[in-house]
């Protein structure tokens, strides 16, 4: 019979044990630390510190996120152009003759002047001198954007463009191919990579071509895109360049105006590029950006076409001026960013047809969880042109909140600002759930709208007193997936290059399917859009009537998007009911068009 263990030794026998399994557990979770830190460290090598960019503002909004768009919600809801993305903003108007690739132009409060872009930094000017001073937007490529950001100030509607940029040492491409009614044919590509030094290259192209047999407008368009950069510590470059060429046949008016010319062919070519070197960025305390940069457009020469009175319009064919001209851009920029607070200066200076000019601003913002404030101060490229204005929003309760801005514009030397034309602009906020509700008002002094000549020679100019204008939007999920988007705004008096009425409606389902599919590899995307405006008035000179109108628009819209993993189904349908119109008078927009394809993104 075995004799019984002593119960010390049976004690120190279970404590090595236990010693030995801990030891054991000990290892292996130190093997597993270990394996984790590798991972995390090859990944912090992997993603690199982006290229420079420049300063976006803080938007003194009820609602922020409605007005800024990154690079998949620039494309996820069927926006071709930059018209497509800014058309609810209240108050802003888009006039276009035809579909993609034809001019489009928009103006706030009936100005078209003030509706100003910024691409990393650069304002982009109307250079040809056919655009009467007005920046077309068709030629804005989207496709190389990264992020999109709308202020609204009281006087005008600033767009601050950043275009694409990568930080991971495995290349990222995309294949955007796309086709549909009217021979419409649209294909992109891309390929971006970061190298272990901190080195950027990044490459895209965009081919776009269009047939219409209702003779308004057949179109041809090669745009290419290159960055190549560099960024490590505080210290950082870039140099990027985008050059879009477009063909475009002329395009006749409809029988609402049988006297007036049609819209004159083009063979351009639009150039943009600089080289920026940064210190810092522009969200990490103090920072400083320096940018060299070219717009250049260039016009081959073209066939003659008709004008207004029947006689020959040569279109300027012969004169250097109008085929061939260039504006550089040296902006220095100087901050400082951190927590609430922020503070920027920027001098923007311009050099072109033997001209120079320098546009200074300053800005600071403030912002917290209960309010936020902001002021500008800006001397405008426009010779003796002064802005001066303050933005804000209050936010007492989670659930209601309050924005308004004022701003005031001075033509001249009054350098107090004591006889500033006044703009304001105010609004408030309600949520309900996952909704906001607002309402507000805008009121602006009496001003000169300049006309779109880009669409017509014979527009003309025309002086406006006193007006205003009142604005309401319904923006969320109402119920589950569900949610709406509307804004409306209505004017007091119908007048110049506005519409009394405008809306436009967005009823859609957004689910990203995880309550069936947790990982995340399933979104659908569906939606039905309504658009409608009344009247608007272009006045015309040498001619009876004096005036020119719109029609009054209705459209229906679909869209519908799937996502599997890395590729996006999407389907769209404009005009469904096949309503006839005309934004631009003349320009018919009617007949329903459908736009089919596939977004598909490639790791490594």
């Amino acid at each position: 019979m075995r004799a019984q263990e002593p119960p010390d030794s049976v004690a120190r026998r279970d404590s090595l044990a236990r010693a030995r399994v801990d030891s054991l557990i000990a290892d292996s979770l130190m093997r597993e630390d270990l394996r984790v830190i590798a991972e995390q460290r090859k990944l912090a090598d992997t993603i690199k510190l982006p290229t420079p960019a420049a300063e976006m503002p803080r938007l003194m909004e009820i609602d922020r996120d409605r007005w800024i768009w990154n690079r998949d919600r620039i494309v996820d809801w069927g926006n071709l152009t930059v018209g497509d993305l800014i058309e609810n903003v209240p108050g802003l108007s888009v006039f276009r003759s035809g579909w993609i690739r034809s001019p489009e132009q928009a103006a706030f409060m009936g100005d078209f002047t003030r509706v100003r872009l910024f691409l990393d930094g650069m304002e982009m000017d109307a250079i040809d001198p056919r655009n009467g001073g007005i920046v077309d937007l068709s030629f804005v490529q989207l496709w190389t954007l990264e992020e999109v950001r709308v202020e609204r100030s009281a006087a005008e509607v600033r767009i601050y463009m950043r275009s694409w940029r990568v930080q991971t040492l495995t290349p990222v491409s995309r294949v955007d191919v796309s086709s549909g009614d009217l021979q419409t044919n649209l294909y992109q590509g891309f390929f971006g990579r970061r190298f272990r030094g901190g080195q950027a290259l990044q490459v895209g192209a965009s081919q776009s071509s269009t047939r219409d047999p209702r003779n308004i407008g057949d179109s041809d368009g090669l745009s290419l895109f290159g960055r190549f950069g560099w960024a490590r510590g505080p210290f950082a470059f870039d140099i990027a360049a985008t050059n879009t060429g477009r063909e475009r046949t002329a395009q006749a008016r409809s029988r609402s105006t049988p006297n007036r010319a049609a819209l004159r062919p083009i063979d351009a070519k639009f150039q943009e590029a600089y080289a920026r070197v940064a210190y810092s960025d522009t969200t990490r305390g103090l920072w400083a950006q320096f940018t060299a940069g070219r717009f250049a457009h260039e016009q081959s020469a073209l066939l003659s076409t008709s004008n207004a009175a029947g006689s020959v319009d040569p279109d300027r064919s012969n004169d250097t001026t109008f085929r061939k001209i260039s504006q550089r851009q040296l902006v220095s920029a100087l901050g400082w960013d951190r927590g609430p607070l922020s503070l920027s200066f920027t001098a923007r200076s311009r050099f072109g047809d033997s001209l120079s000019r320098t546009a200074p601003m300053a800005r600071a913002a403030y912002e917290s969880r209960f309010a936020s404030a902001a002021v500008m101060v800006e001397q405008d490229n426009r010779p003796g042109v002064r802005t001066i204005e303050g933005m804000g929003a209050l936010r007492p309760l989670p659930f209601l909140s309050f924005a308004g801005a004022i701003s005031r514009v001075q033509v001249g030397g009054d350098t107090l600002f004591l006889n500033a034309q006044r703009t304001v602009r105010g609004e408030a906020g309600l949520r309900l759930g996952r909704t906001w509700l607002t309402a507000g008002a805008m009121q602006r002094a009496g001003a000169t709208l300049i006309a779109p000549a880009l669409f017509d020679t014979g527009f003309t100019a025309a002086a406006e007193g006193k007006v205003s204008g009142y604005f309401a939007t319904v923006r969320g999920k109402v119920w589950k997936d569900v949610g709406i988007d509307v804004s409306a705004t209505r004017w007091n008096s119908p007048a110049a290059f506005r519409p009394q009425y405008q809306t436009r409606s967005v009823l859609y389902v957004d689910s990203d399917m995880k309550a069936r599919f947790p990982s995340g590899n399933l979104h659908i995307r569906a939606a039905v859009t309504h658009d409608y405006r009344s009247k608007a008035l272009f006045p015309i000179s040498g001619a009876t009537p004096d005036s020119l109108r719109s029609t009054e628009l209705r459209s229906l819209g679909a869209l519908l998007e799937i996502r599997l993993i890395d590729a996006t189904l999407f389907y769209q349908f404009r005009n469904f009911l096949a309503d006839s119109y005309e934004w631009v008078p003349g320009y018919l927009n009617g007949g329903p068009i459908q736009l089919y394809g596939v977004r598909w993104r490639f790791f490594n």
